[in-house]
């Protein structure tokens, strides 16, 4: 009887992939800005594919394009920071209305559960305690981490420019590495690539747009201050898969649940982000997404939990698009194919598919 899979293939992919993670972990500050940059290039490569038909200098196109999709993002991002100032001068108050949500939310759940018995007078005691010792630690965090984010935008941004410019020399590096009859197929495969990059991309972007327009809507309906804002919010956290529609409803949970004297919006809106988390978990994404991330949902949510603890919320986000590019990758080349079938979203469609490299594996 022959194995398909023997036991000396198996230590070895066993060998390199914890090689790889290793890696991968230990110089995280290194990849992630280079794999986030490799996204962003692939991105803007259309936008400064049409800059360069009317502009010969690649500088200057690869500038416009970062323009087109920055400035806005900038534009934005300063709009919200006025409401952002307004919320942080409330905070003092709000947060004496938050404990006073919590302690009726703790009361009406020792009602429901008598045997759950939640001392809300307590833990806010311990937590009140713990702030003075916790401040001081929590302002250099934040420091510390917004002095990363800025060094790691920096490098993304430099990356993505070299990327872009050089565009041309990478690709034909990699096409020239193999030999001349299977250079049309790395070339398809390179054109998949950068394809489904942008094309989730581009999808992710309208997913968030389109929510962000309807939590907005709902939460005004609903009487939430600054409902744009918590929605726009919202909206953005969807770029996290499966939890970010679900995080983006807590926000303004919490800030309603601190703010309003009324039980029924609080519950409202966790109401409302529940339908719309159905709602965009079965119509919008699938709608507009597609099949443009072919990955079923087990290696999805697999990729998620491994990229995220190798990561961080940065693997999180890179995760989806990572295994699609992999699955790419594999299904070009005839030994890895099963297993780029296995990953497919189509996979229990066909059941059966494998059965055509059974006589290859006796052969």
């Amino acid at each position: 009887m022959h194995a398909n899979i023997n036991l000396k293939n198996i230590a070895l992919v066993i060998f390199i992939t914890i090689s790889l993670g290793w890696i991968s972990i230990i110089g995280s500050s290194i990849i992630l800005p280079f794999l986030f940059a490799f996204l962003l290039a692939t991105f803007l490569y259309p936008i400064d594919k049409f800059y360069n038909k009317y502009i010969s200098y690649d500088s200057i196109t690869i500038v416009l394009s970062f323009a087109t999709v920055i400035l806005p993002i900038l534009l934005v991002a300063t709009l919200f920071s006025f409401q952002i100032m307004n919320i942080m001068e409330s905070l003092p108050s709000i947060g004496d209305k938050l404990d006073e949500g919590i302690k009726q939310a703790g009361k009406s759940i020792n009602n429901l559960i008598p045997f759950a018995d939640i001392d809300i007078d307590k833990m806010l005691a311990s937590k009140e305690s713990d702030i003075p010792k916790g401040s001081f630690s929590t302002i250099a965090q934040g420091f510390v981490s917004s002095a990363t984010f800025l060094v790691n935008f920096g490098l993304t941004m430099i990356y993505t420019f070299f990327l872009l410019y050089y565009r041309k020399s990478f690709k034909n590096f990699i096409i020239f590495q193999f030999e001349e009859e299977n250079r049309e197929d790395i070339k398809k495969t390179l054109k998949d690539i950068k394809e489904t990059v942008k094309s989730y991309i581009g999808g992710v972007g309208l997913v968030m747009v389109i929510l962000s327009v309807l939590n907005s809507i709902g939460l005004s309906i609903i009487g939430i201050d600054y409902p744009i804002f918590w929605g726009v919010l919202a909206g953005m956290l969807a770029i996290i898969p499966y939890i970010g529609t679900g995080l983006g409803g807590l926000l303004p949970f919490v800030y309603a649940l601190s703010t309003t004297d009324t039980t029924w919006q609080p519950v409202a809106i966790v109401i409302y982000y529940v339908i719309i988390q159905q709602v965009e978990g079965n119509l919008i994404t699938p709608k507009i997404v597609g099949d443009k991330v072919d990955i079923n949902p087990l290696f999805a949510i697999l990729s998620i939990v491994i990229f995220g603890t190798m990561w961080g919320v940065g693997g999180i986000i890179l995760a989806l698009p990572l295994i699609s590019i992999s699955r790419i990758i594999l299904s070009h080349f005839e030994y890895t194919e099963p297993i780029a079938m296995l990953m497919s979203s189509s996979i229990s469609e066909k059941p059966g598919k494998f059965k055509k490299w059974a006589k290859k594996v006796e052969d």
